[in-house]
């Protein structure tokens, strides 16, 4: 019936329908410019109390991987358009292989929000830990190395593209891809007799350019967010134990039995205003690297599913192209809705 139907076109992995591909096409449209909105609103809002916020390394991060995301998102909600006019099988298509590979350069350099999501994640840690630094000592100490470690990398695997001919059309939108597609697939082996003209070996490059290194930011991230867990957690404990004693120092000397137990309890030290203070603090602030953290595995699950289904079997499954193209633009949105 009608629900066999629908799974059959969410799920199907032959050719798409022509109402499938319009969908595709026209999805990144909105959710990229949703983004791109997101992301001016954080560089408006920083950038008109800059005397105040750009102090602070936070505020610096966010700037960088704002700037940037705007580029990427503009870049998806340009969806198919830059894909070369007459392209097979693709709606919306107006472009030429010059406006391919301009849009392929800018949605690779959308690589480095995953790269300001490990440095937020690194700054959340270095605050958060045993001996946490102060706002001053991670800005000298380690916030250029911050910004090197997000945006060098990205650039320079953004511009190794262009002389390797990589960025053409991927389908959703100009990309890392072989051209003409059925030249190499995405298990490495030529589909024709006929040799690639761009982006010969396609298959590799999108993963060792974009997936390997996402997915060791993921790991890495993981990791951090585990260890603040522990740290944030322990503090609590920490503070927690104090308070009961503290309790226990009000009552009256008749209630302790002897000088010993009296001294013991004397001896608790009760925990300061800054203390109670700085828990409150630490446990914000996990919120907040916890929900960056969420939009960062949210915005790359689906797109990271789509491409495996396609390097496993080799044909696309229509539910993970969708959520691909609805997500993937969407980072600079939902990150403003954290900010």
């Amino acid at each position: 019936g009608l629900l066999q139907f629908l799974f059959s076109q969410v799920f199907s992995t032959m050719v798409f329908s022509f109402s499938q591909r319009k969908a595709l096409s026209i999805i990144p449209h909105i959710t990229g410019a949703l983004s791109v909105i997101g992301s001016l609103s954080i560089l408006y809002d920083i950038l008109k109390d800059r005397s105040r916020k750009l102090h602070r390394p936070y505020y610096r991060l966010l700037l960088g991987m704002s700037f940037f995301d705007v580029f990427a998102s503009a870049s998806l909600g340009m969806s198919t358009w830059p894909i070369p006019r007459g392209t097979e099988g693709v709606y919306g298509a107006i472009g030429t292989t010059q406006t391919c590979t301009a849009q392929g350069f800018f949605i690779q350099l959308m690589l480095v929000s995953p790269f300001y999501n490990l440095m937020l994640a690194w700054y959340y840690l270095l605050l958060g830990k045993n001996k946490p630094l102060s706002e001053e000592a991670i800005a000298s100490k380690y916030e250029k190395y911050m910004h090197s470690l997000a945006i060098i990398p990205t650039i320079s695997i953004a511009v190794a593209g262009l002389p390797l001919t990589l960025y053409n059309n991927a389908n959703l939108w100009c990309w890392i891809a072989a051209y003409p597609p059925t030249c190499d697939n995405d298990e490495g082996t030529h589909g024709h007799d006929w040799p690639c003209e761009r982006g010969e070996n396609a298959w590799l490059f999108r993963w060792t350019f974009f997936y390997a290194p996402l997915w060791f930011i993921i790991a890495t991230i993981t990791v951090m967010m585990i260890m603040l867990t522990r740290l944030i957690r322990r503090e609590e404990r920490q503070v927690i134990e104090m308070q009961k004693h503290s309790r226990v120092l009000q009552r009256p000397d008749s209630e302790f039995e002897g000088d010993l137990r009296r001294e013991q309890h004397v001896q608790m030290r009760i925990p300061t205003r800054q203390e109670s203070m700085r828990l409150e603090r630490s446990k914000q602030m996990f919120h907040q690297a916890v929900f960056y953290v969420g939009v960062f595995y949210i915005t790359y699950v689906f797109a990271t599913l789509n491409r495996l289904a396609q390097l496993i079997g080799g044909d696309s499954v229509y539910a993970f192209m969708l959520l691909h193209s609805f997500l993937t633009p969407m980072q600079g949105f939902l990150n403003a809705l954290v900010y």
